[in-house]
């Protein structure tokens, strides 16, 4: 995710901006030699306002046409990519199942606001993509020594958005971030304090390995 920033510039603030945007120097003191991503004003919303608005029926209609119209099953297809042989067939076919179940319902969730770039929730839970397999859980912040919580992800819609000075390109599923739940920073400290991050990549990449 580094040397990567939006590939379109905010412009100036409008009527109902709040605060005004960061100038180049003040974002390069406060980053030091981290790398940044530009900043942009983006919409927040809750999620709750969309709730009303969230019609799964019409989307499962949408799934079923496509398949009779492609004449495939993609729960087929997914478990026949994912089966491996011998011993490891069963616990793979285990694995796709589950994937298939998270994969469902992150779809589901996200159907509700489709272009969605980021969701923000301190101390609240993350919308898996894949099945996660956090087995040495999250480490404490290195900083202070407290538990991190997740704080905010990262959506794949973002990904068409960003570009790089360079050749390199990123594809992820969702980018997941915990911080520390003290928030602590240290006095007089301006670049900022290294985080945990958990990726998972796009379920789609699987396919074409």
């Amino acid at each position: 995710l580094q040397q990567l920033q939006l590939s379109e510039p905010a412009h100036g603030p409008g009527p109902q901006d709040t605060h005004p945007a960061a100038s180049e120097e003040m974002v390069m003191t406060m980053a030091g030699s981290a790398p940044v991503f530009q900043p942009f004003y983006i919409n927040v919303v809750d999620e709750q306002d969309y709730m009303g608005f969230l019609d799964t029926d019409h989307a499962d209609k949408l799934l079923k046409e496509y398949q009779q119209r492609e004449c495939v099953d993609l729960e087929q297809m997914m478990s026949e990519s994912f089966a491996g042989e011998d011993g490891n067939e069963k616990y793979e076919k285990s694995e796709v199942k589950s994937w298939d179940h998270t994969f469902h319902k992150f779809m589901k969730r996200i159907s509700m606001c489709p272009e969605q770039i980021l969701r923000y929730s301190w101390g609240g839970q993350p919308l898996f993509i894949t099945a996660a397999h956090l087995d040495q859980g999250i480490p404490a912040c290195s900083n202070c020594g407290s538990s991190r919580v997740f704080e905010f992800q990262l959506m794949p819609t973002l990904v068409s958005m960003l570009q790089s000075d360079s050749d390199l390109s990123v594809e992820f599923g969702t980018v997941i971030v915990y911080t520390c739940e003290r928030s602590c920073w240290p006095t007089n400290h301006q670049t900022p304090l290294e985080e945990f991050i958990f990726v998972q990549e796009d379920p789609d990449q699987r396919l074409f390995k």
